[in-house]
């Protein structure tokens, strides 16, 4: 039977949902003052993994944040608390705060980081959903610039897109689009996006204020392999509202067509042709684990 585990490093152990709390005073439940990587696994074993845990550190470091587990450490909970769940694949979140602190914002005040690894069973769509897709909307709600919070740290702080999302919610749809300060598509509430127009593979570049996204870098590579045209380019709304495919891609769903945007079918909207390759080439290389 699916279950969820929770190991939590002020235990030691993988607990039941249930029964897995951090103190009140935590600054990741205080503040958002944490980081986290949320990854699959195929055949058991973790996806791209050396890629999340670099991910991570770096996500840490980018916050002064010193994580005092090895990367050996750091697998093997994971690889304990996905075991534990007796899933055959699960979703796996792991999340680093700050720790306790008194209430307030000084972060010399935490002395001890707090790990949480959360292992619950992998749920993505099937053929007929992804064939479906997604009914996308690109909201009003800006990505945090740069200034205020470098868009590749992956941190706690997700206000911004729960926003976006309760927009699109709102509308009818099922994800948001977000744009940058400056007016250009940034990405979605939890994805990276890609368009295709006239036969050409774009999506935004770094620099335009996204998580460079770890599904987001497979794609590009996919696309070199399979001869398909892409390239990193700055996107308009008017751009992707034009496009003759548009996809999102995430570590857990891998890319998923978008065949509804702003309340509009996309091209005919049905997954296209060029979405379709690259989720089955993503298929194919999850087969090789």
């Amino acid at each position: 039977m699916p279950a969820s585990r929770v190991y939590l490093s002020t235990i030691g152990r993988p607990l039941d949902p249930a029964e897995a709390a951090v103190p009140v005073l935590d600054r990741g439940f205080l503040f958002g003052d944490a980081v986290f990587e949320t990854l699959r696994t195929a055949g058991g074993r973790p996806v791209a993994w050396a890629a999340h845990l670099a991910r991570l550190r770096r996500s840490a470091a980018g916050i002064g944040l010193e994580l005092p587990w090895s990367d050996d450490e750091l697998r093997a909970f994971v690889d304990l608390t996905h075991g534990d769940t007796g899933n055959t694949d699960s979703l796996v979140r792991i999340v680093v705060t700050r720790g306790v602190s008194p209430l307030m914002l000084d972060p010399r005040q935490a002395l001890t980081p707090t790990l949480a690894v959360l292992a619950i069973p992998l749920a993505i769509p099937d053929e007929a959903g992804y064939a479906r897709g997604l009914r996308a909307r690109i909201v009003d709600v800006t990505r945090v610039p740069a200034s205020a919070l470098d868009p590749a740290f992956k941190t706690a702080n997700y206000l911004p897109n729960i926003q976006a999302l309760r927009q699109a919610l709102a509308a009818g749809d099922d994800e948001a689009i977000l744009i940058n300060p400056v007016g250009l598509v940034a990405e979605g509430a939890t994805s990276n996006v890609f368009a295709v127009l006239g036969g050409v593979l774009f999506t935004p570049p770094i620099s335009d204020g996204i998580l460079p996204g770890i599904t987001r870098a497979t794609i590009l590579e996919l696309a070199a392999s399979l001869a398909i045209p892409a390239q990193e380019s700055s996107l308009h709304p008017f751009d992707v509202r034009a496009a003759d495919e548009v996809f999102l891609t995430s570590s857990v769903r891998g890319p998923i067509a978008v065949t509804t945007l702003d309340g509009f079918p996309v091209a005919d909207g049905k997954e296209g042709p060029v979405t379709s390759r690259l989720r089955r080439a993503c298929e194919a290389l999850l087969g090789t684990l």
